[in-house]
């Protein structure tokens, strides 16, 4: 059931660990070396999921985070950094980002957590919309 989420990852450079995510065959992974590009395709196709670095040149990653959250709300956004501040992480956190990985990345193990927790939390909404709906 894995296979039928959608995850974009934003990137300016190729990531080893997208190469090894790709390999598992468990997601449909798409990436992209633009954060403006990015938020066309968001606009045109549904992502589930989005790895977005926060040093882009073309747009500010957490710019892209609040451009997609106003645009989808759902979307689970993790956001990738080579460094950070404790500023930069309360600001993700604050405009909704579900997580923050350093990079290089430690493991494929840790990127997967996060991509299942990112995956449970949608599960438990759509079944809370489905609640609703009924």
């Amino acid at each position: 059931m894995r296979n039928q989420y959608k995850i974009l990852v934003v990137n300016e450079e190729e990531l080893d660990v997208v190469k090894k995510l790709q390999e598992l065959e468990s997601y449909k992974i798409e990436t992209i070396n633009s954060a403006i590009k990015a938020f066309e395709k968001v606009k045109s196709e549904k992502y589930h999921i989005a790895l977005i670095d926060i040093d882009m040149a073309d747009m500010d990653g957490l710019e892209l985070l609040k451009k997609i959250k106003t645009y989808d709300a759902l979307t689970q956004i993790v956001m990738m950094t080579n460094h950070t501040t404790m500023e930069e992480i309360l600001s993700s956190l604050e405009f909704g980002a579900n997580d923050y990985i350093v990079n290089p990345f430690g493991n494929l193990e840790e990127v997967e957590k996060i991509i299942n927790y990112s995956i449970e939390k949608l599960e438990r909404w759509r079944e809370s919309i489905i609640e609703i709906v009924k």
